[in-house]
């Protein structure tokens, strides 16, 4: 999976956001805020924000994994879990529902390694009623893509 965790991955407006926020910290840290105190104040911010759904996994991953000072590599094995996790909830969504999976579309599921794509299938996996349905078209759109192979 090569997917970029720098702050290109951020839009403008998120990027002022931290900056903004970077500036509060430093701040927090000048008038003599501990800076664990600081640190679980952000990540608790993080947190918040994840639980909104207004931000794109991709855009999550980076955020905690500056907030964390993770490594690129762990940043990136935490995203593939993540990957991970949302194709598994897609399949199990649909089982649970009672919809036929096909070797093809359990396939192309696992394979993927697009978050983007995976939130897509995990929110259609709620209302399809044939599994193919997943990768289908929304009311006149283009075809989705097929799903980028993990490695």
């Amino acid at each position: 999976m090569n997917r970029d965790l720098s702050s290109e991955c951020l839009g403008p407006e998120l990027r002022d956001k931290l900056s903004g926020r970077a500036m509060t910290t430093a701040f927090c840290m000048a008038l003599g805020v501990p800076p664990q105190a600081v640190i679980d104040d952000e990540n608790a911010h993080l947190t918040e924000i994840s639980r909104r759904d207004s931000l794109s996994l991709e855009e999550v991953t980076h955020l905690r994994a500056r907030a964390g000072g993770w490594t690129d590599a762990y940043a990136q094995g935490w995203a593939d879990g993540l990957a991970e996790g949302h194709a598994i909830a897609v399949l199990r969504i649909l089982q649970e529902r009672g919809v036929l999976v096909t070797a093809d579309v359990w396939e192309r599921v696992t394979n993927c390694s697009e978050l983007r794509v995976l939130t897509r299938l995990l929110n259609r996996a709620y209302s399809v009623t044939r599994a193919d349905d997943l990768f289908g078209t929304d009311t006149g759109t283009a075809p989705d893509p097929e799903p980028a192979s993990g490695g």
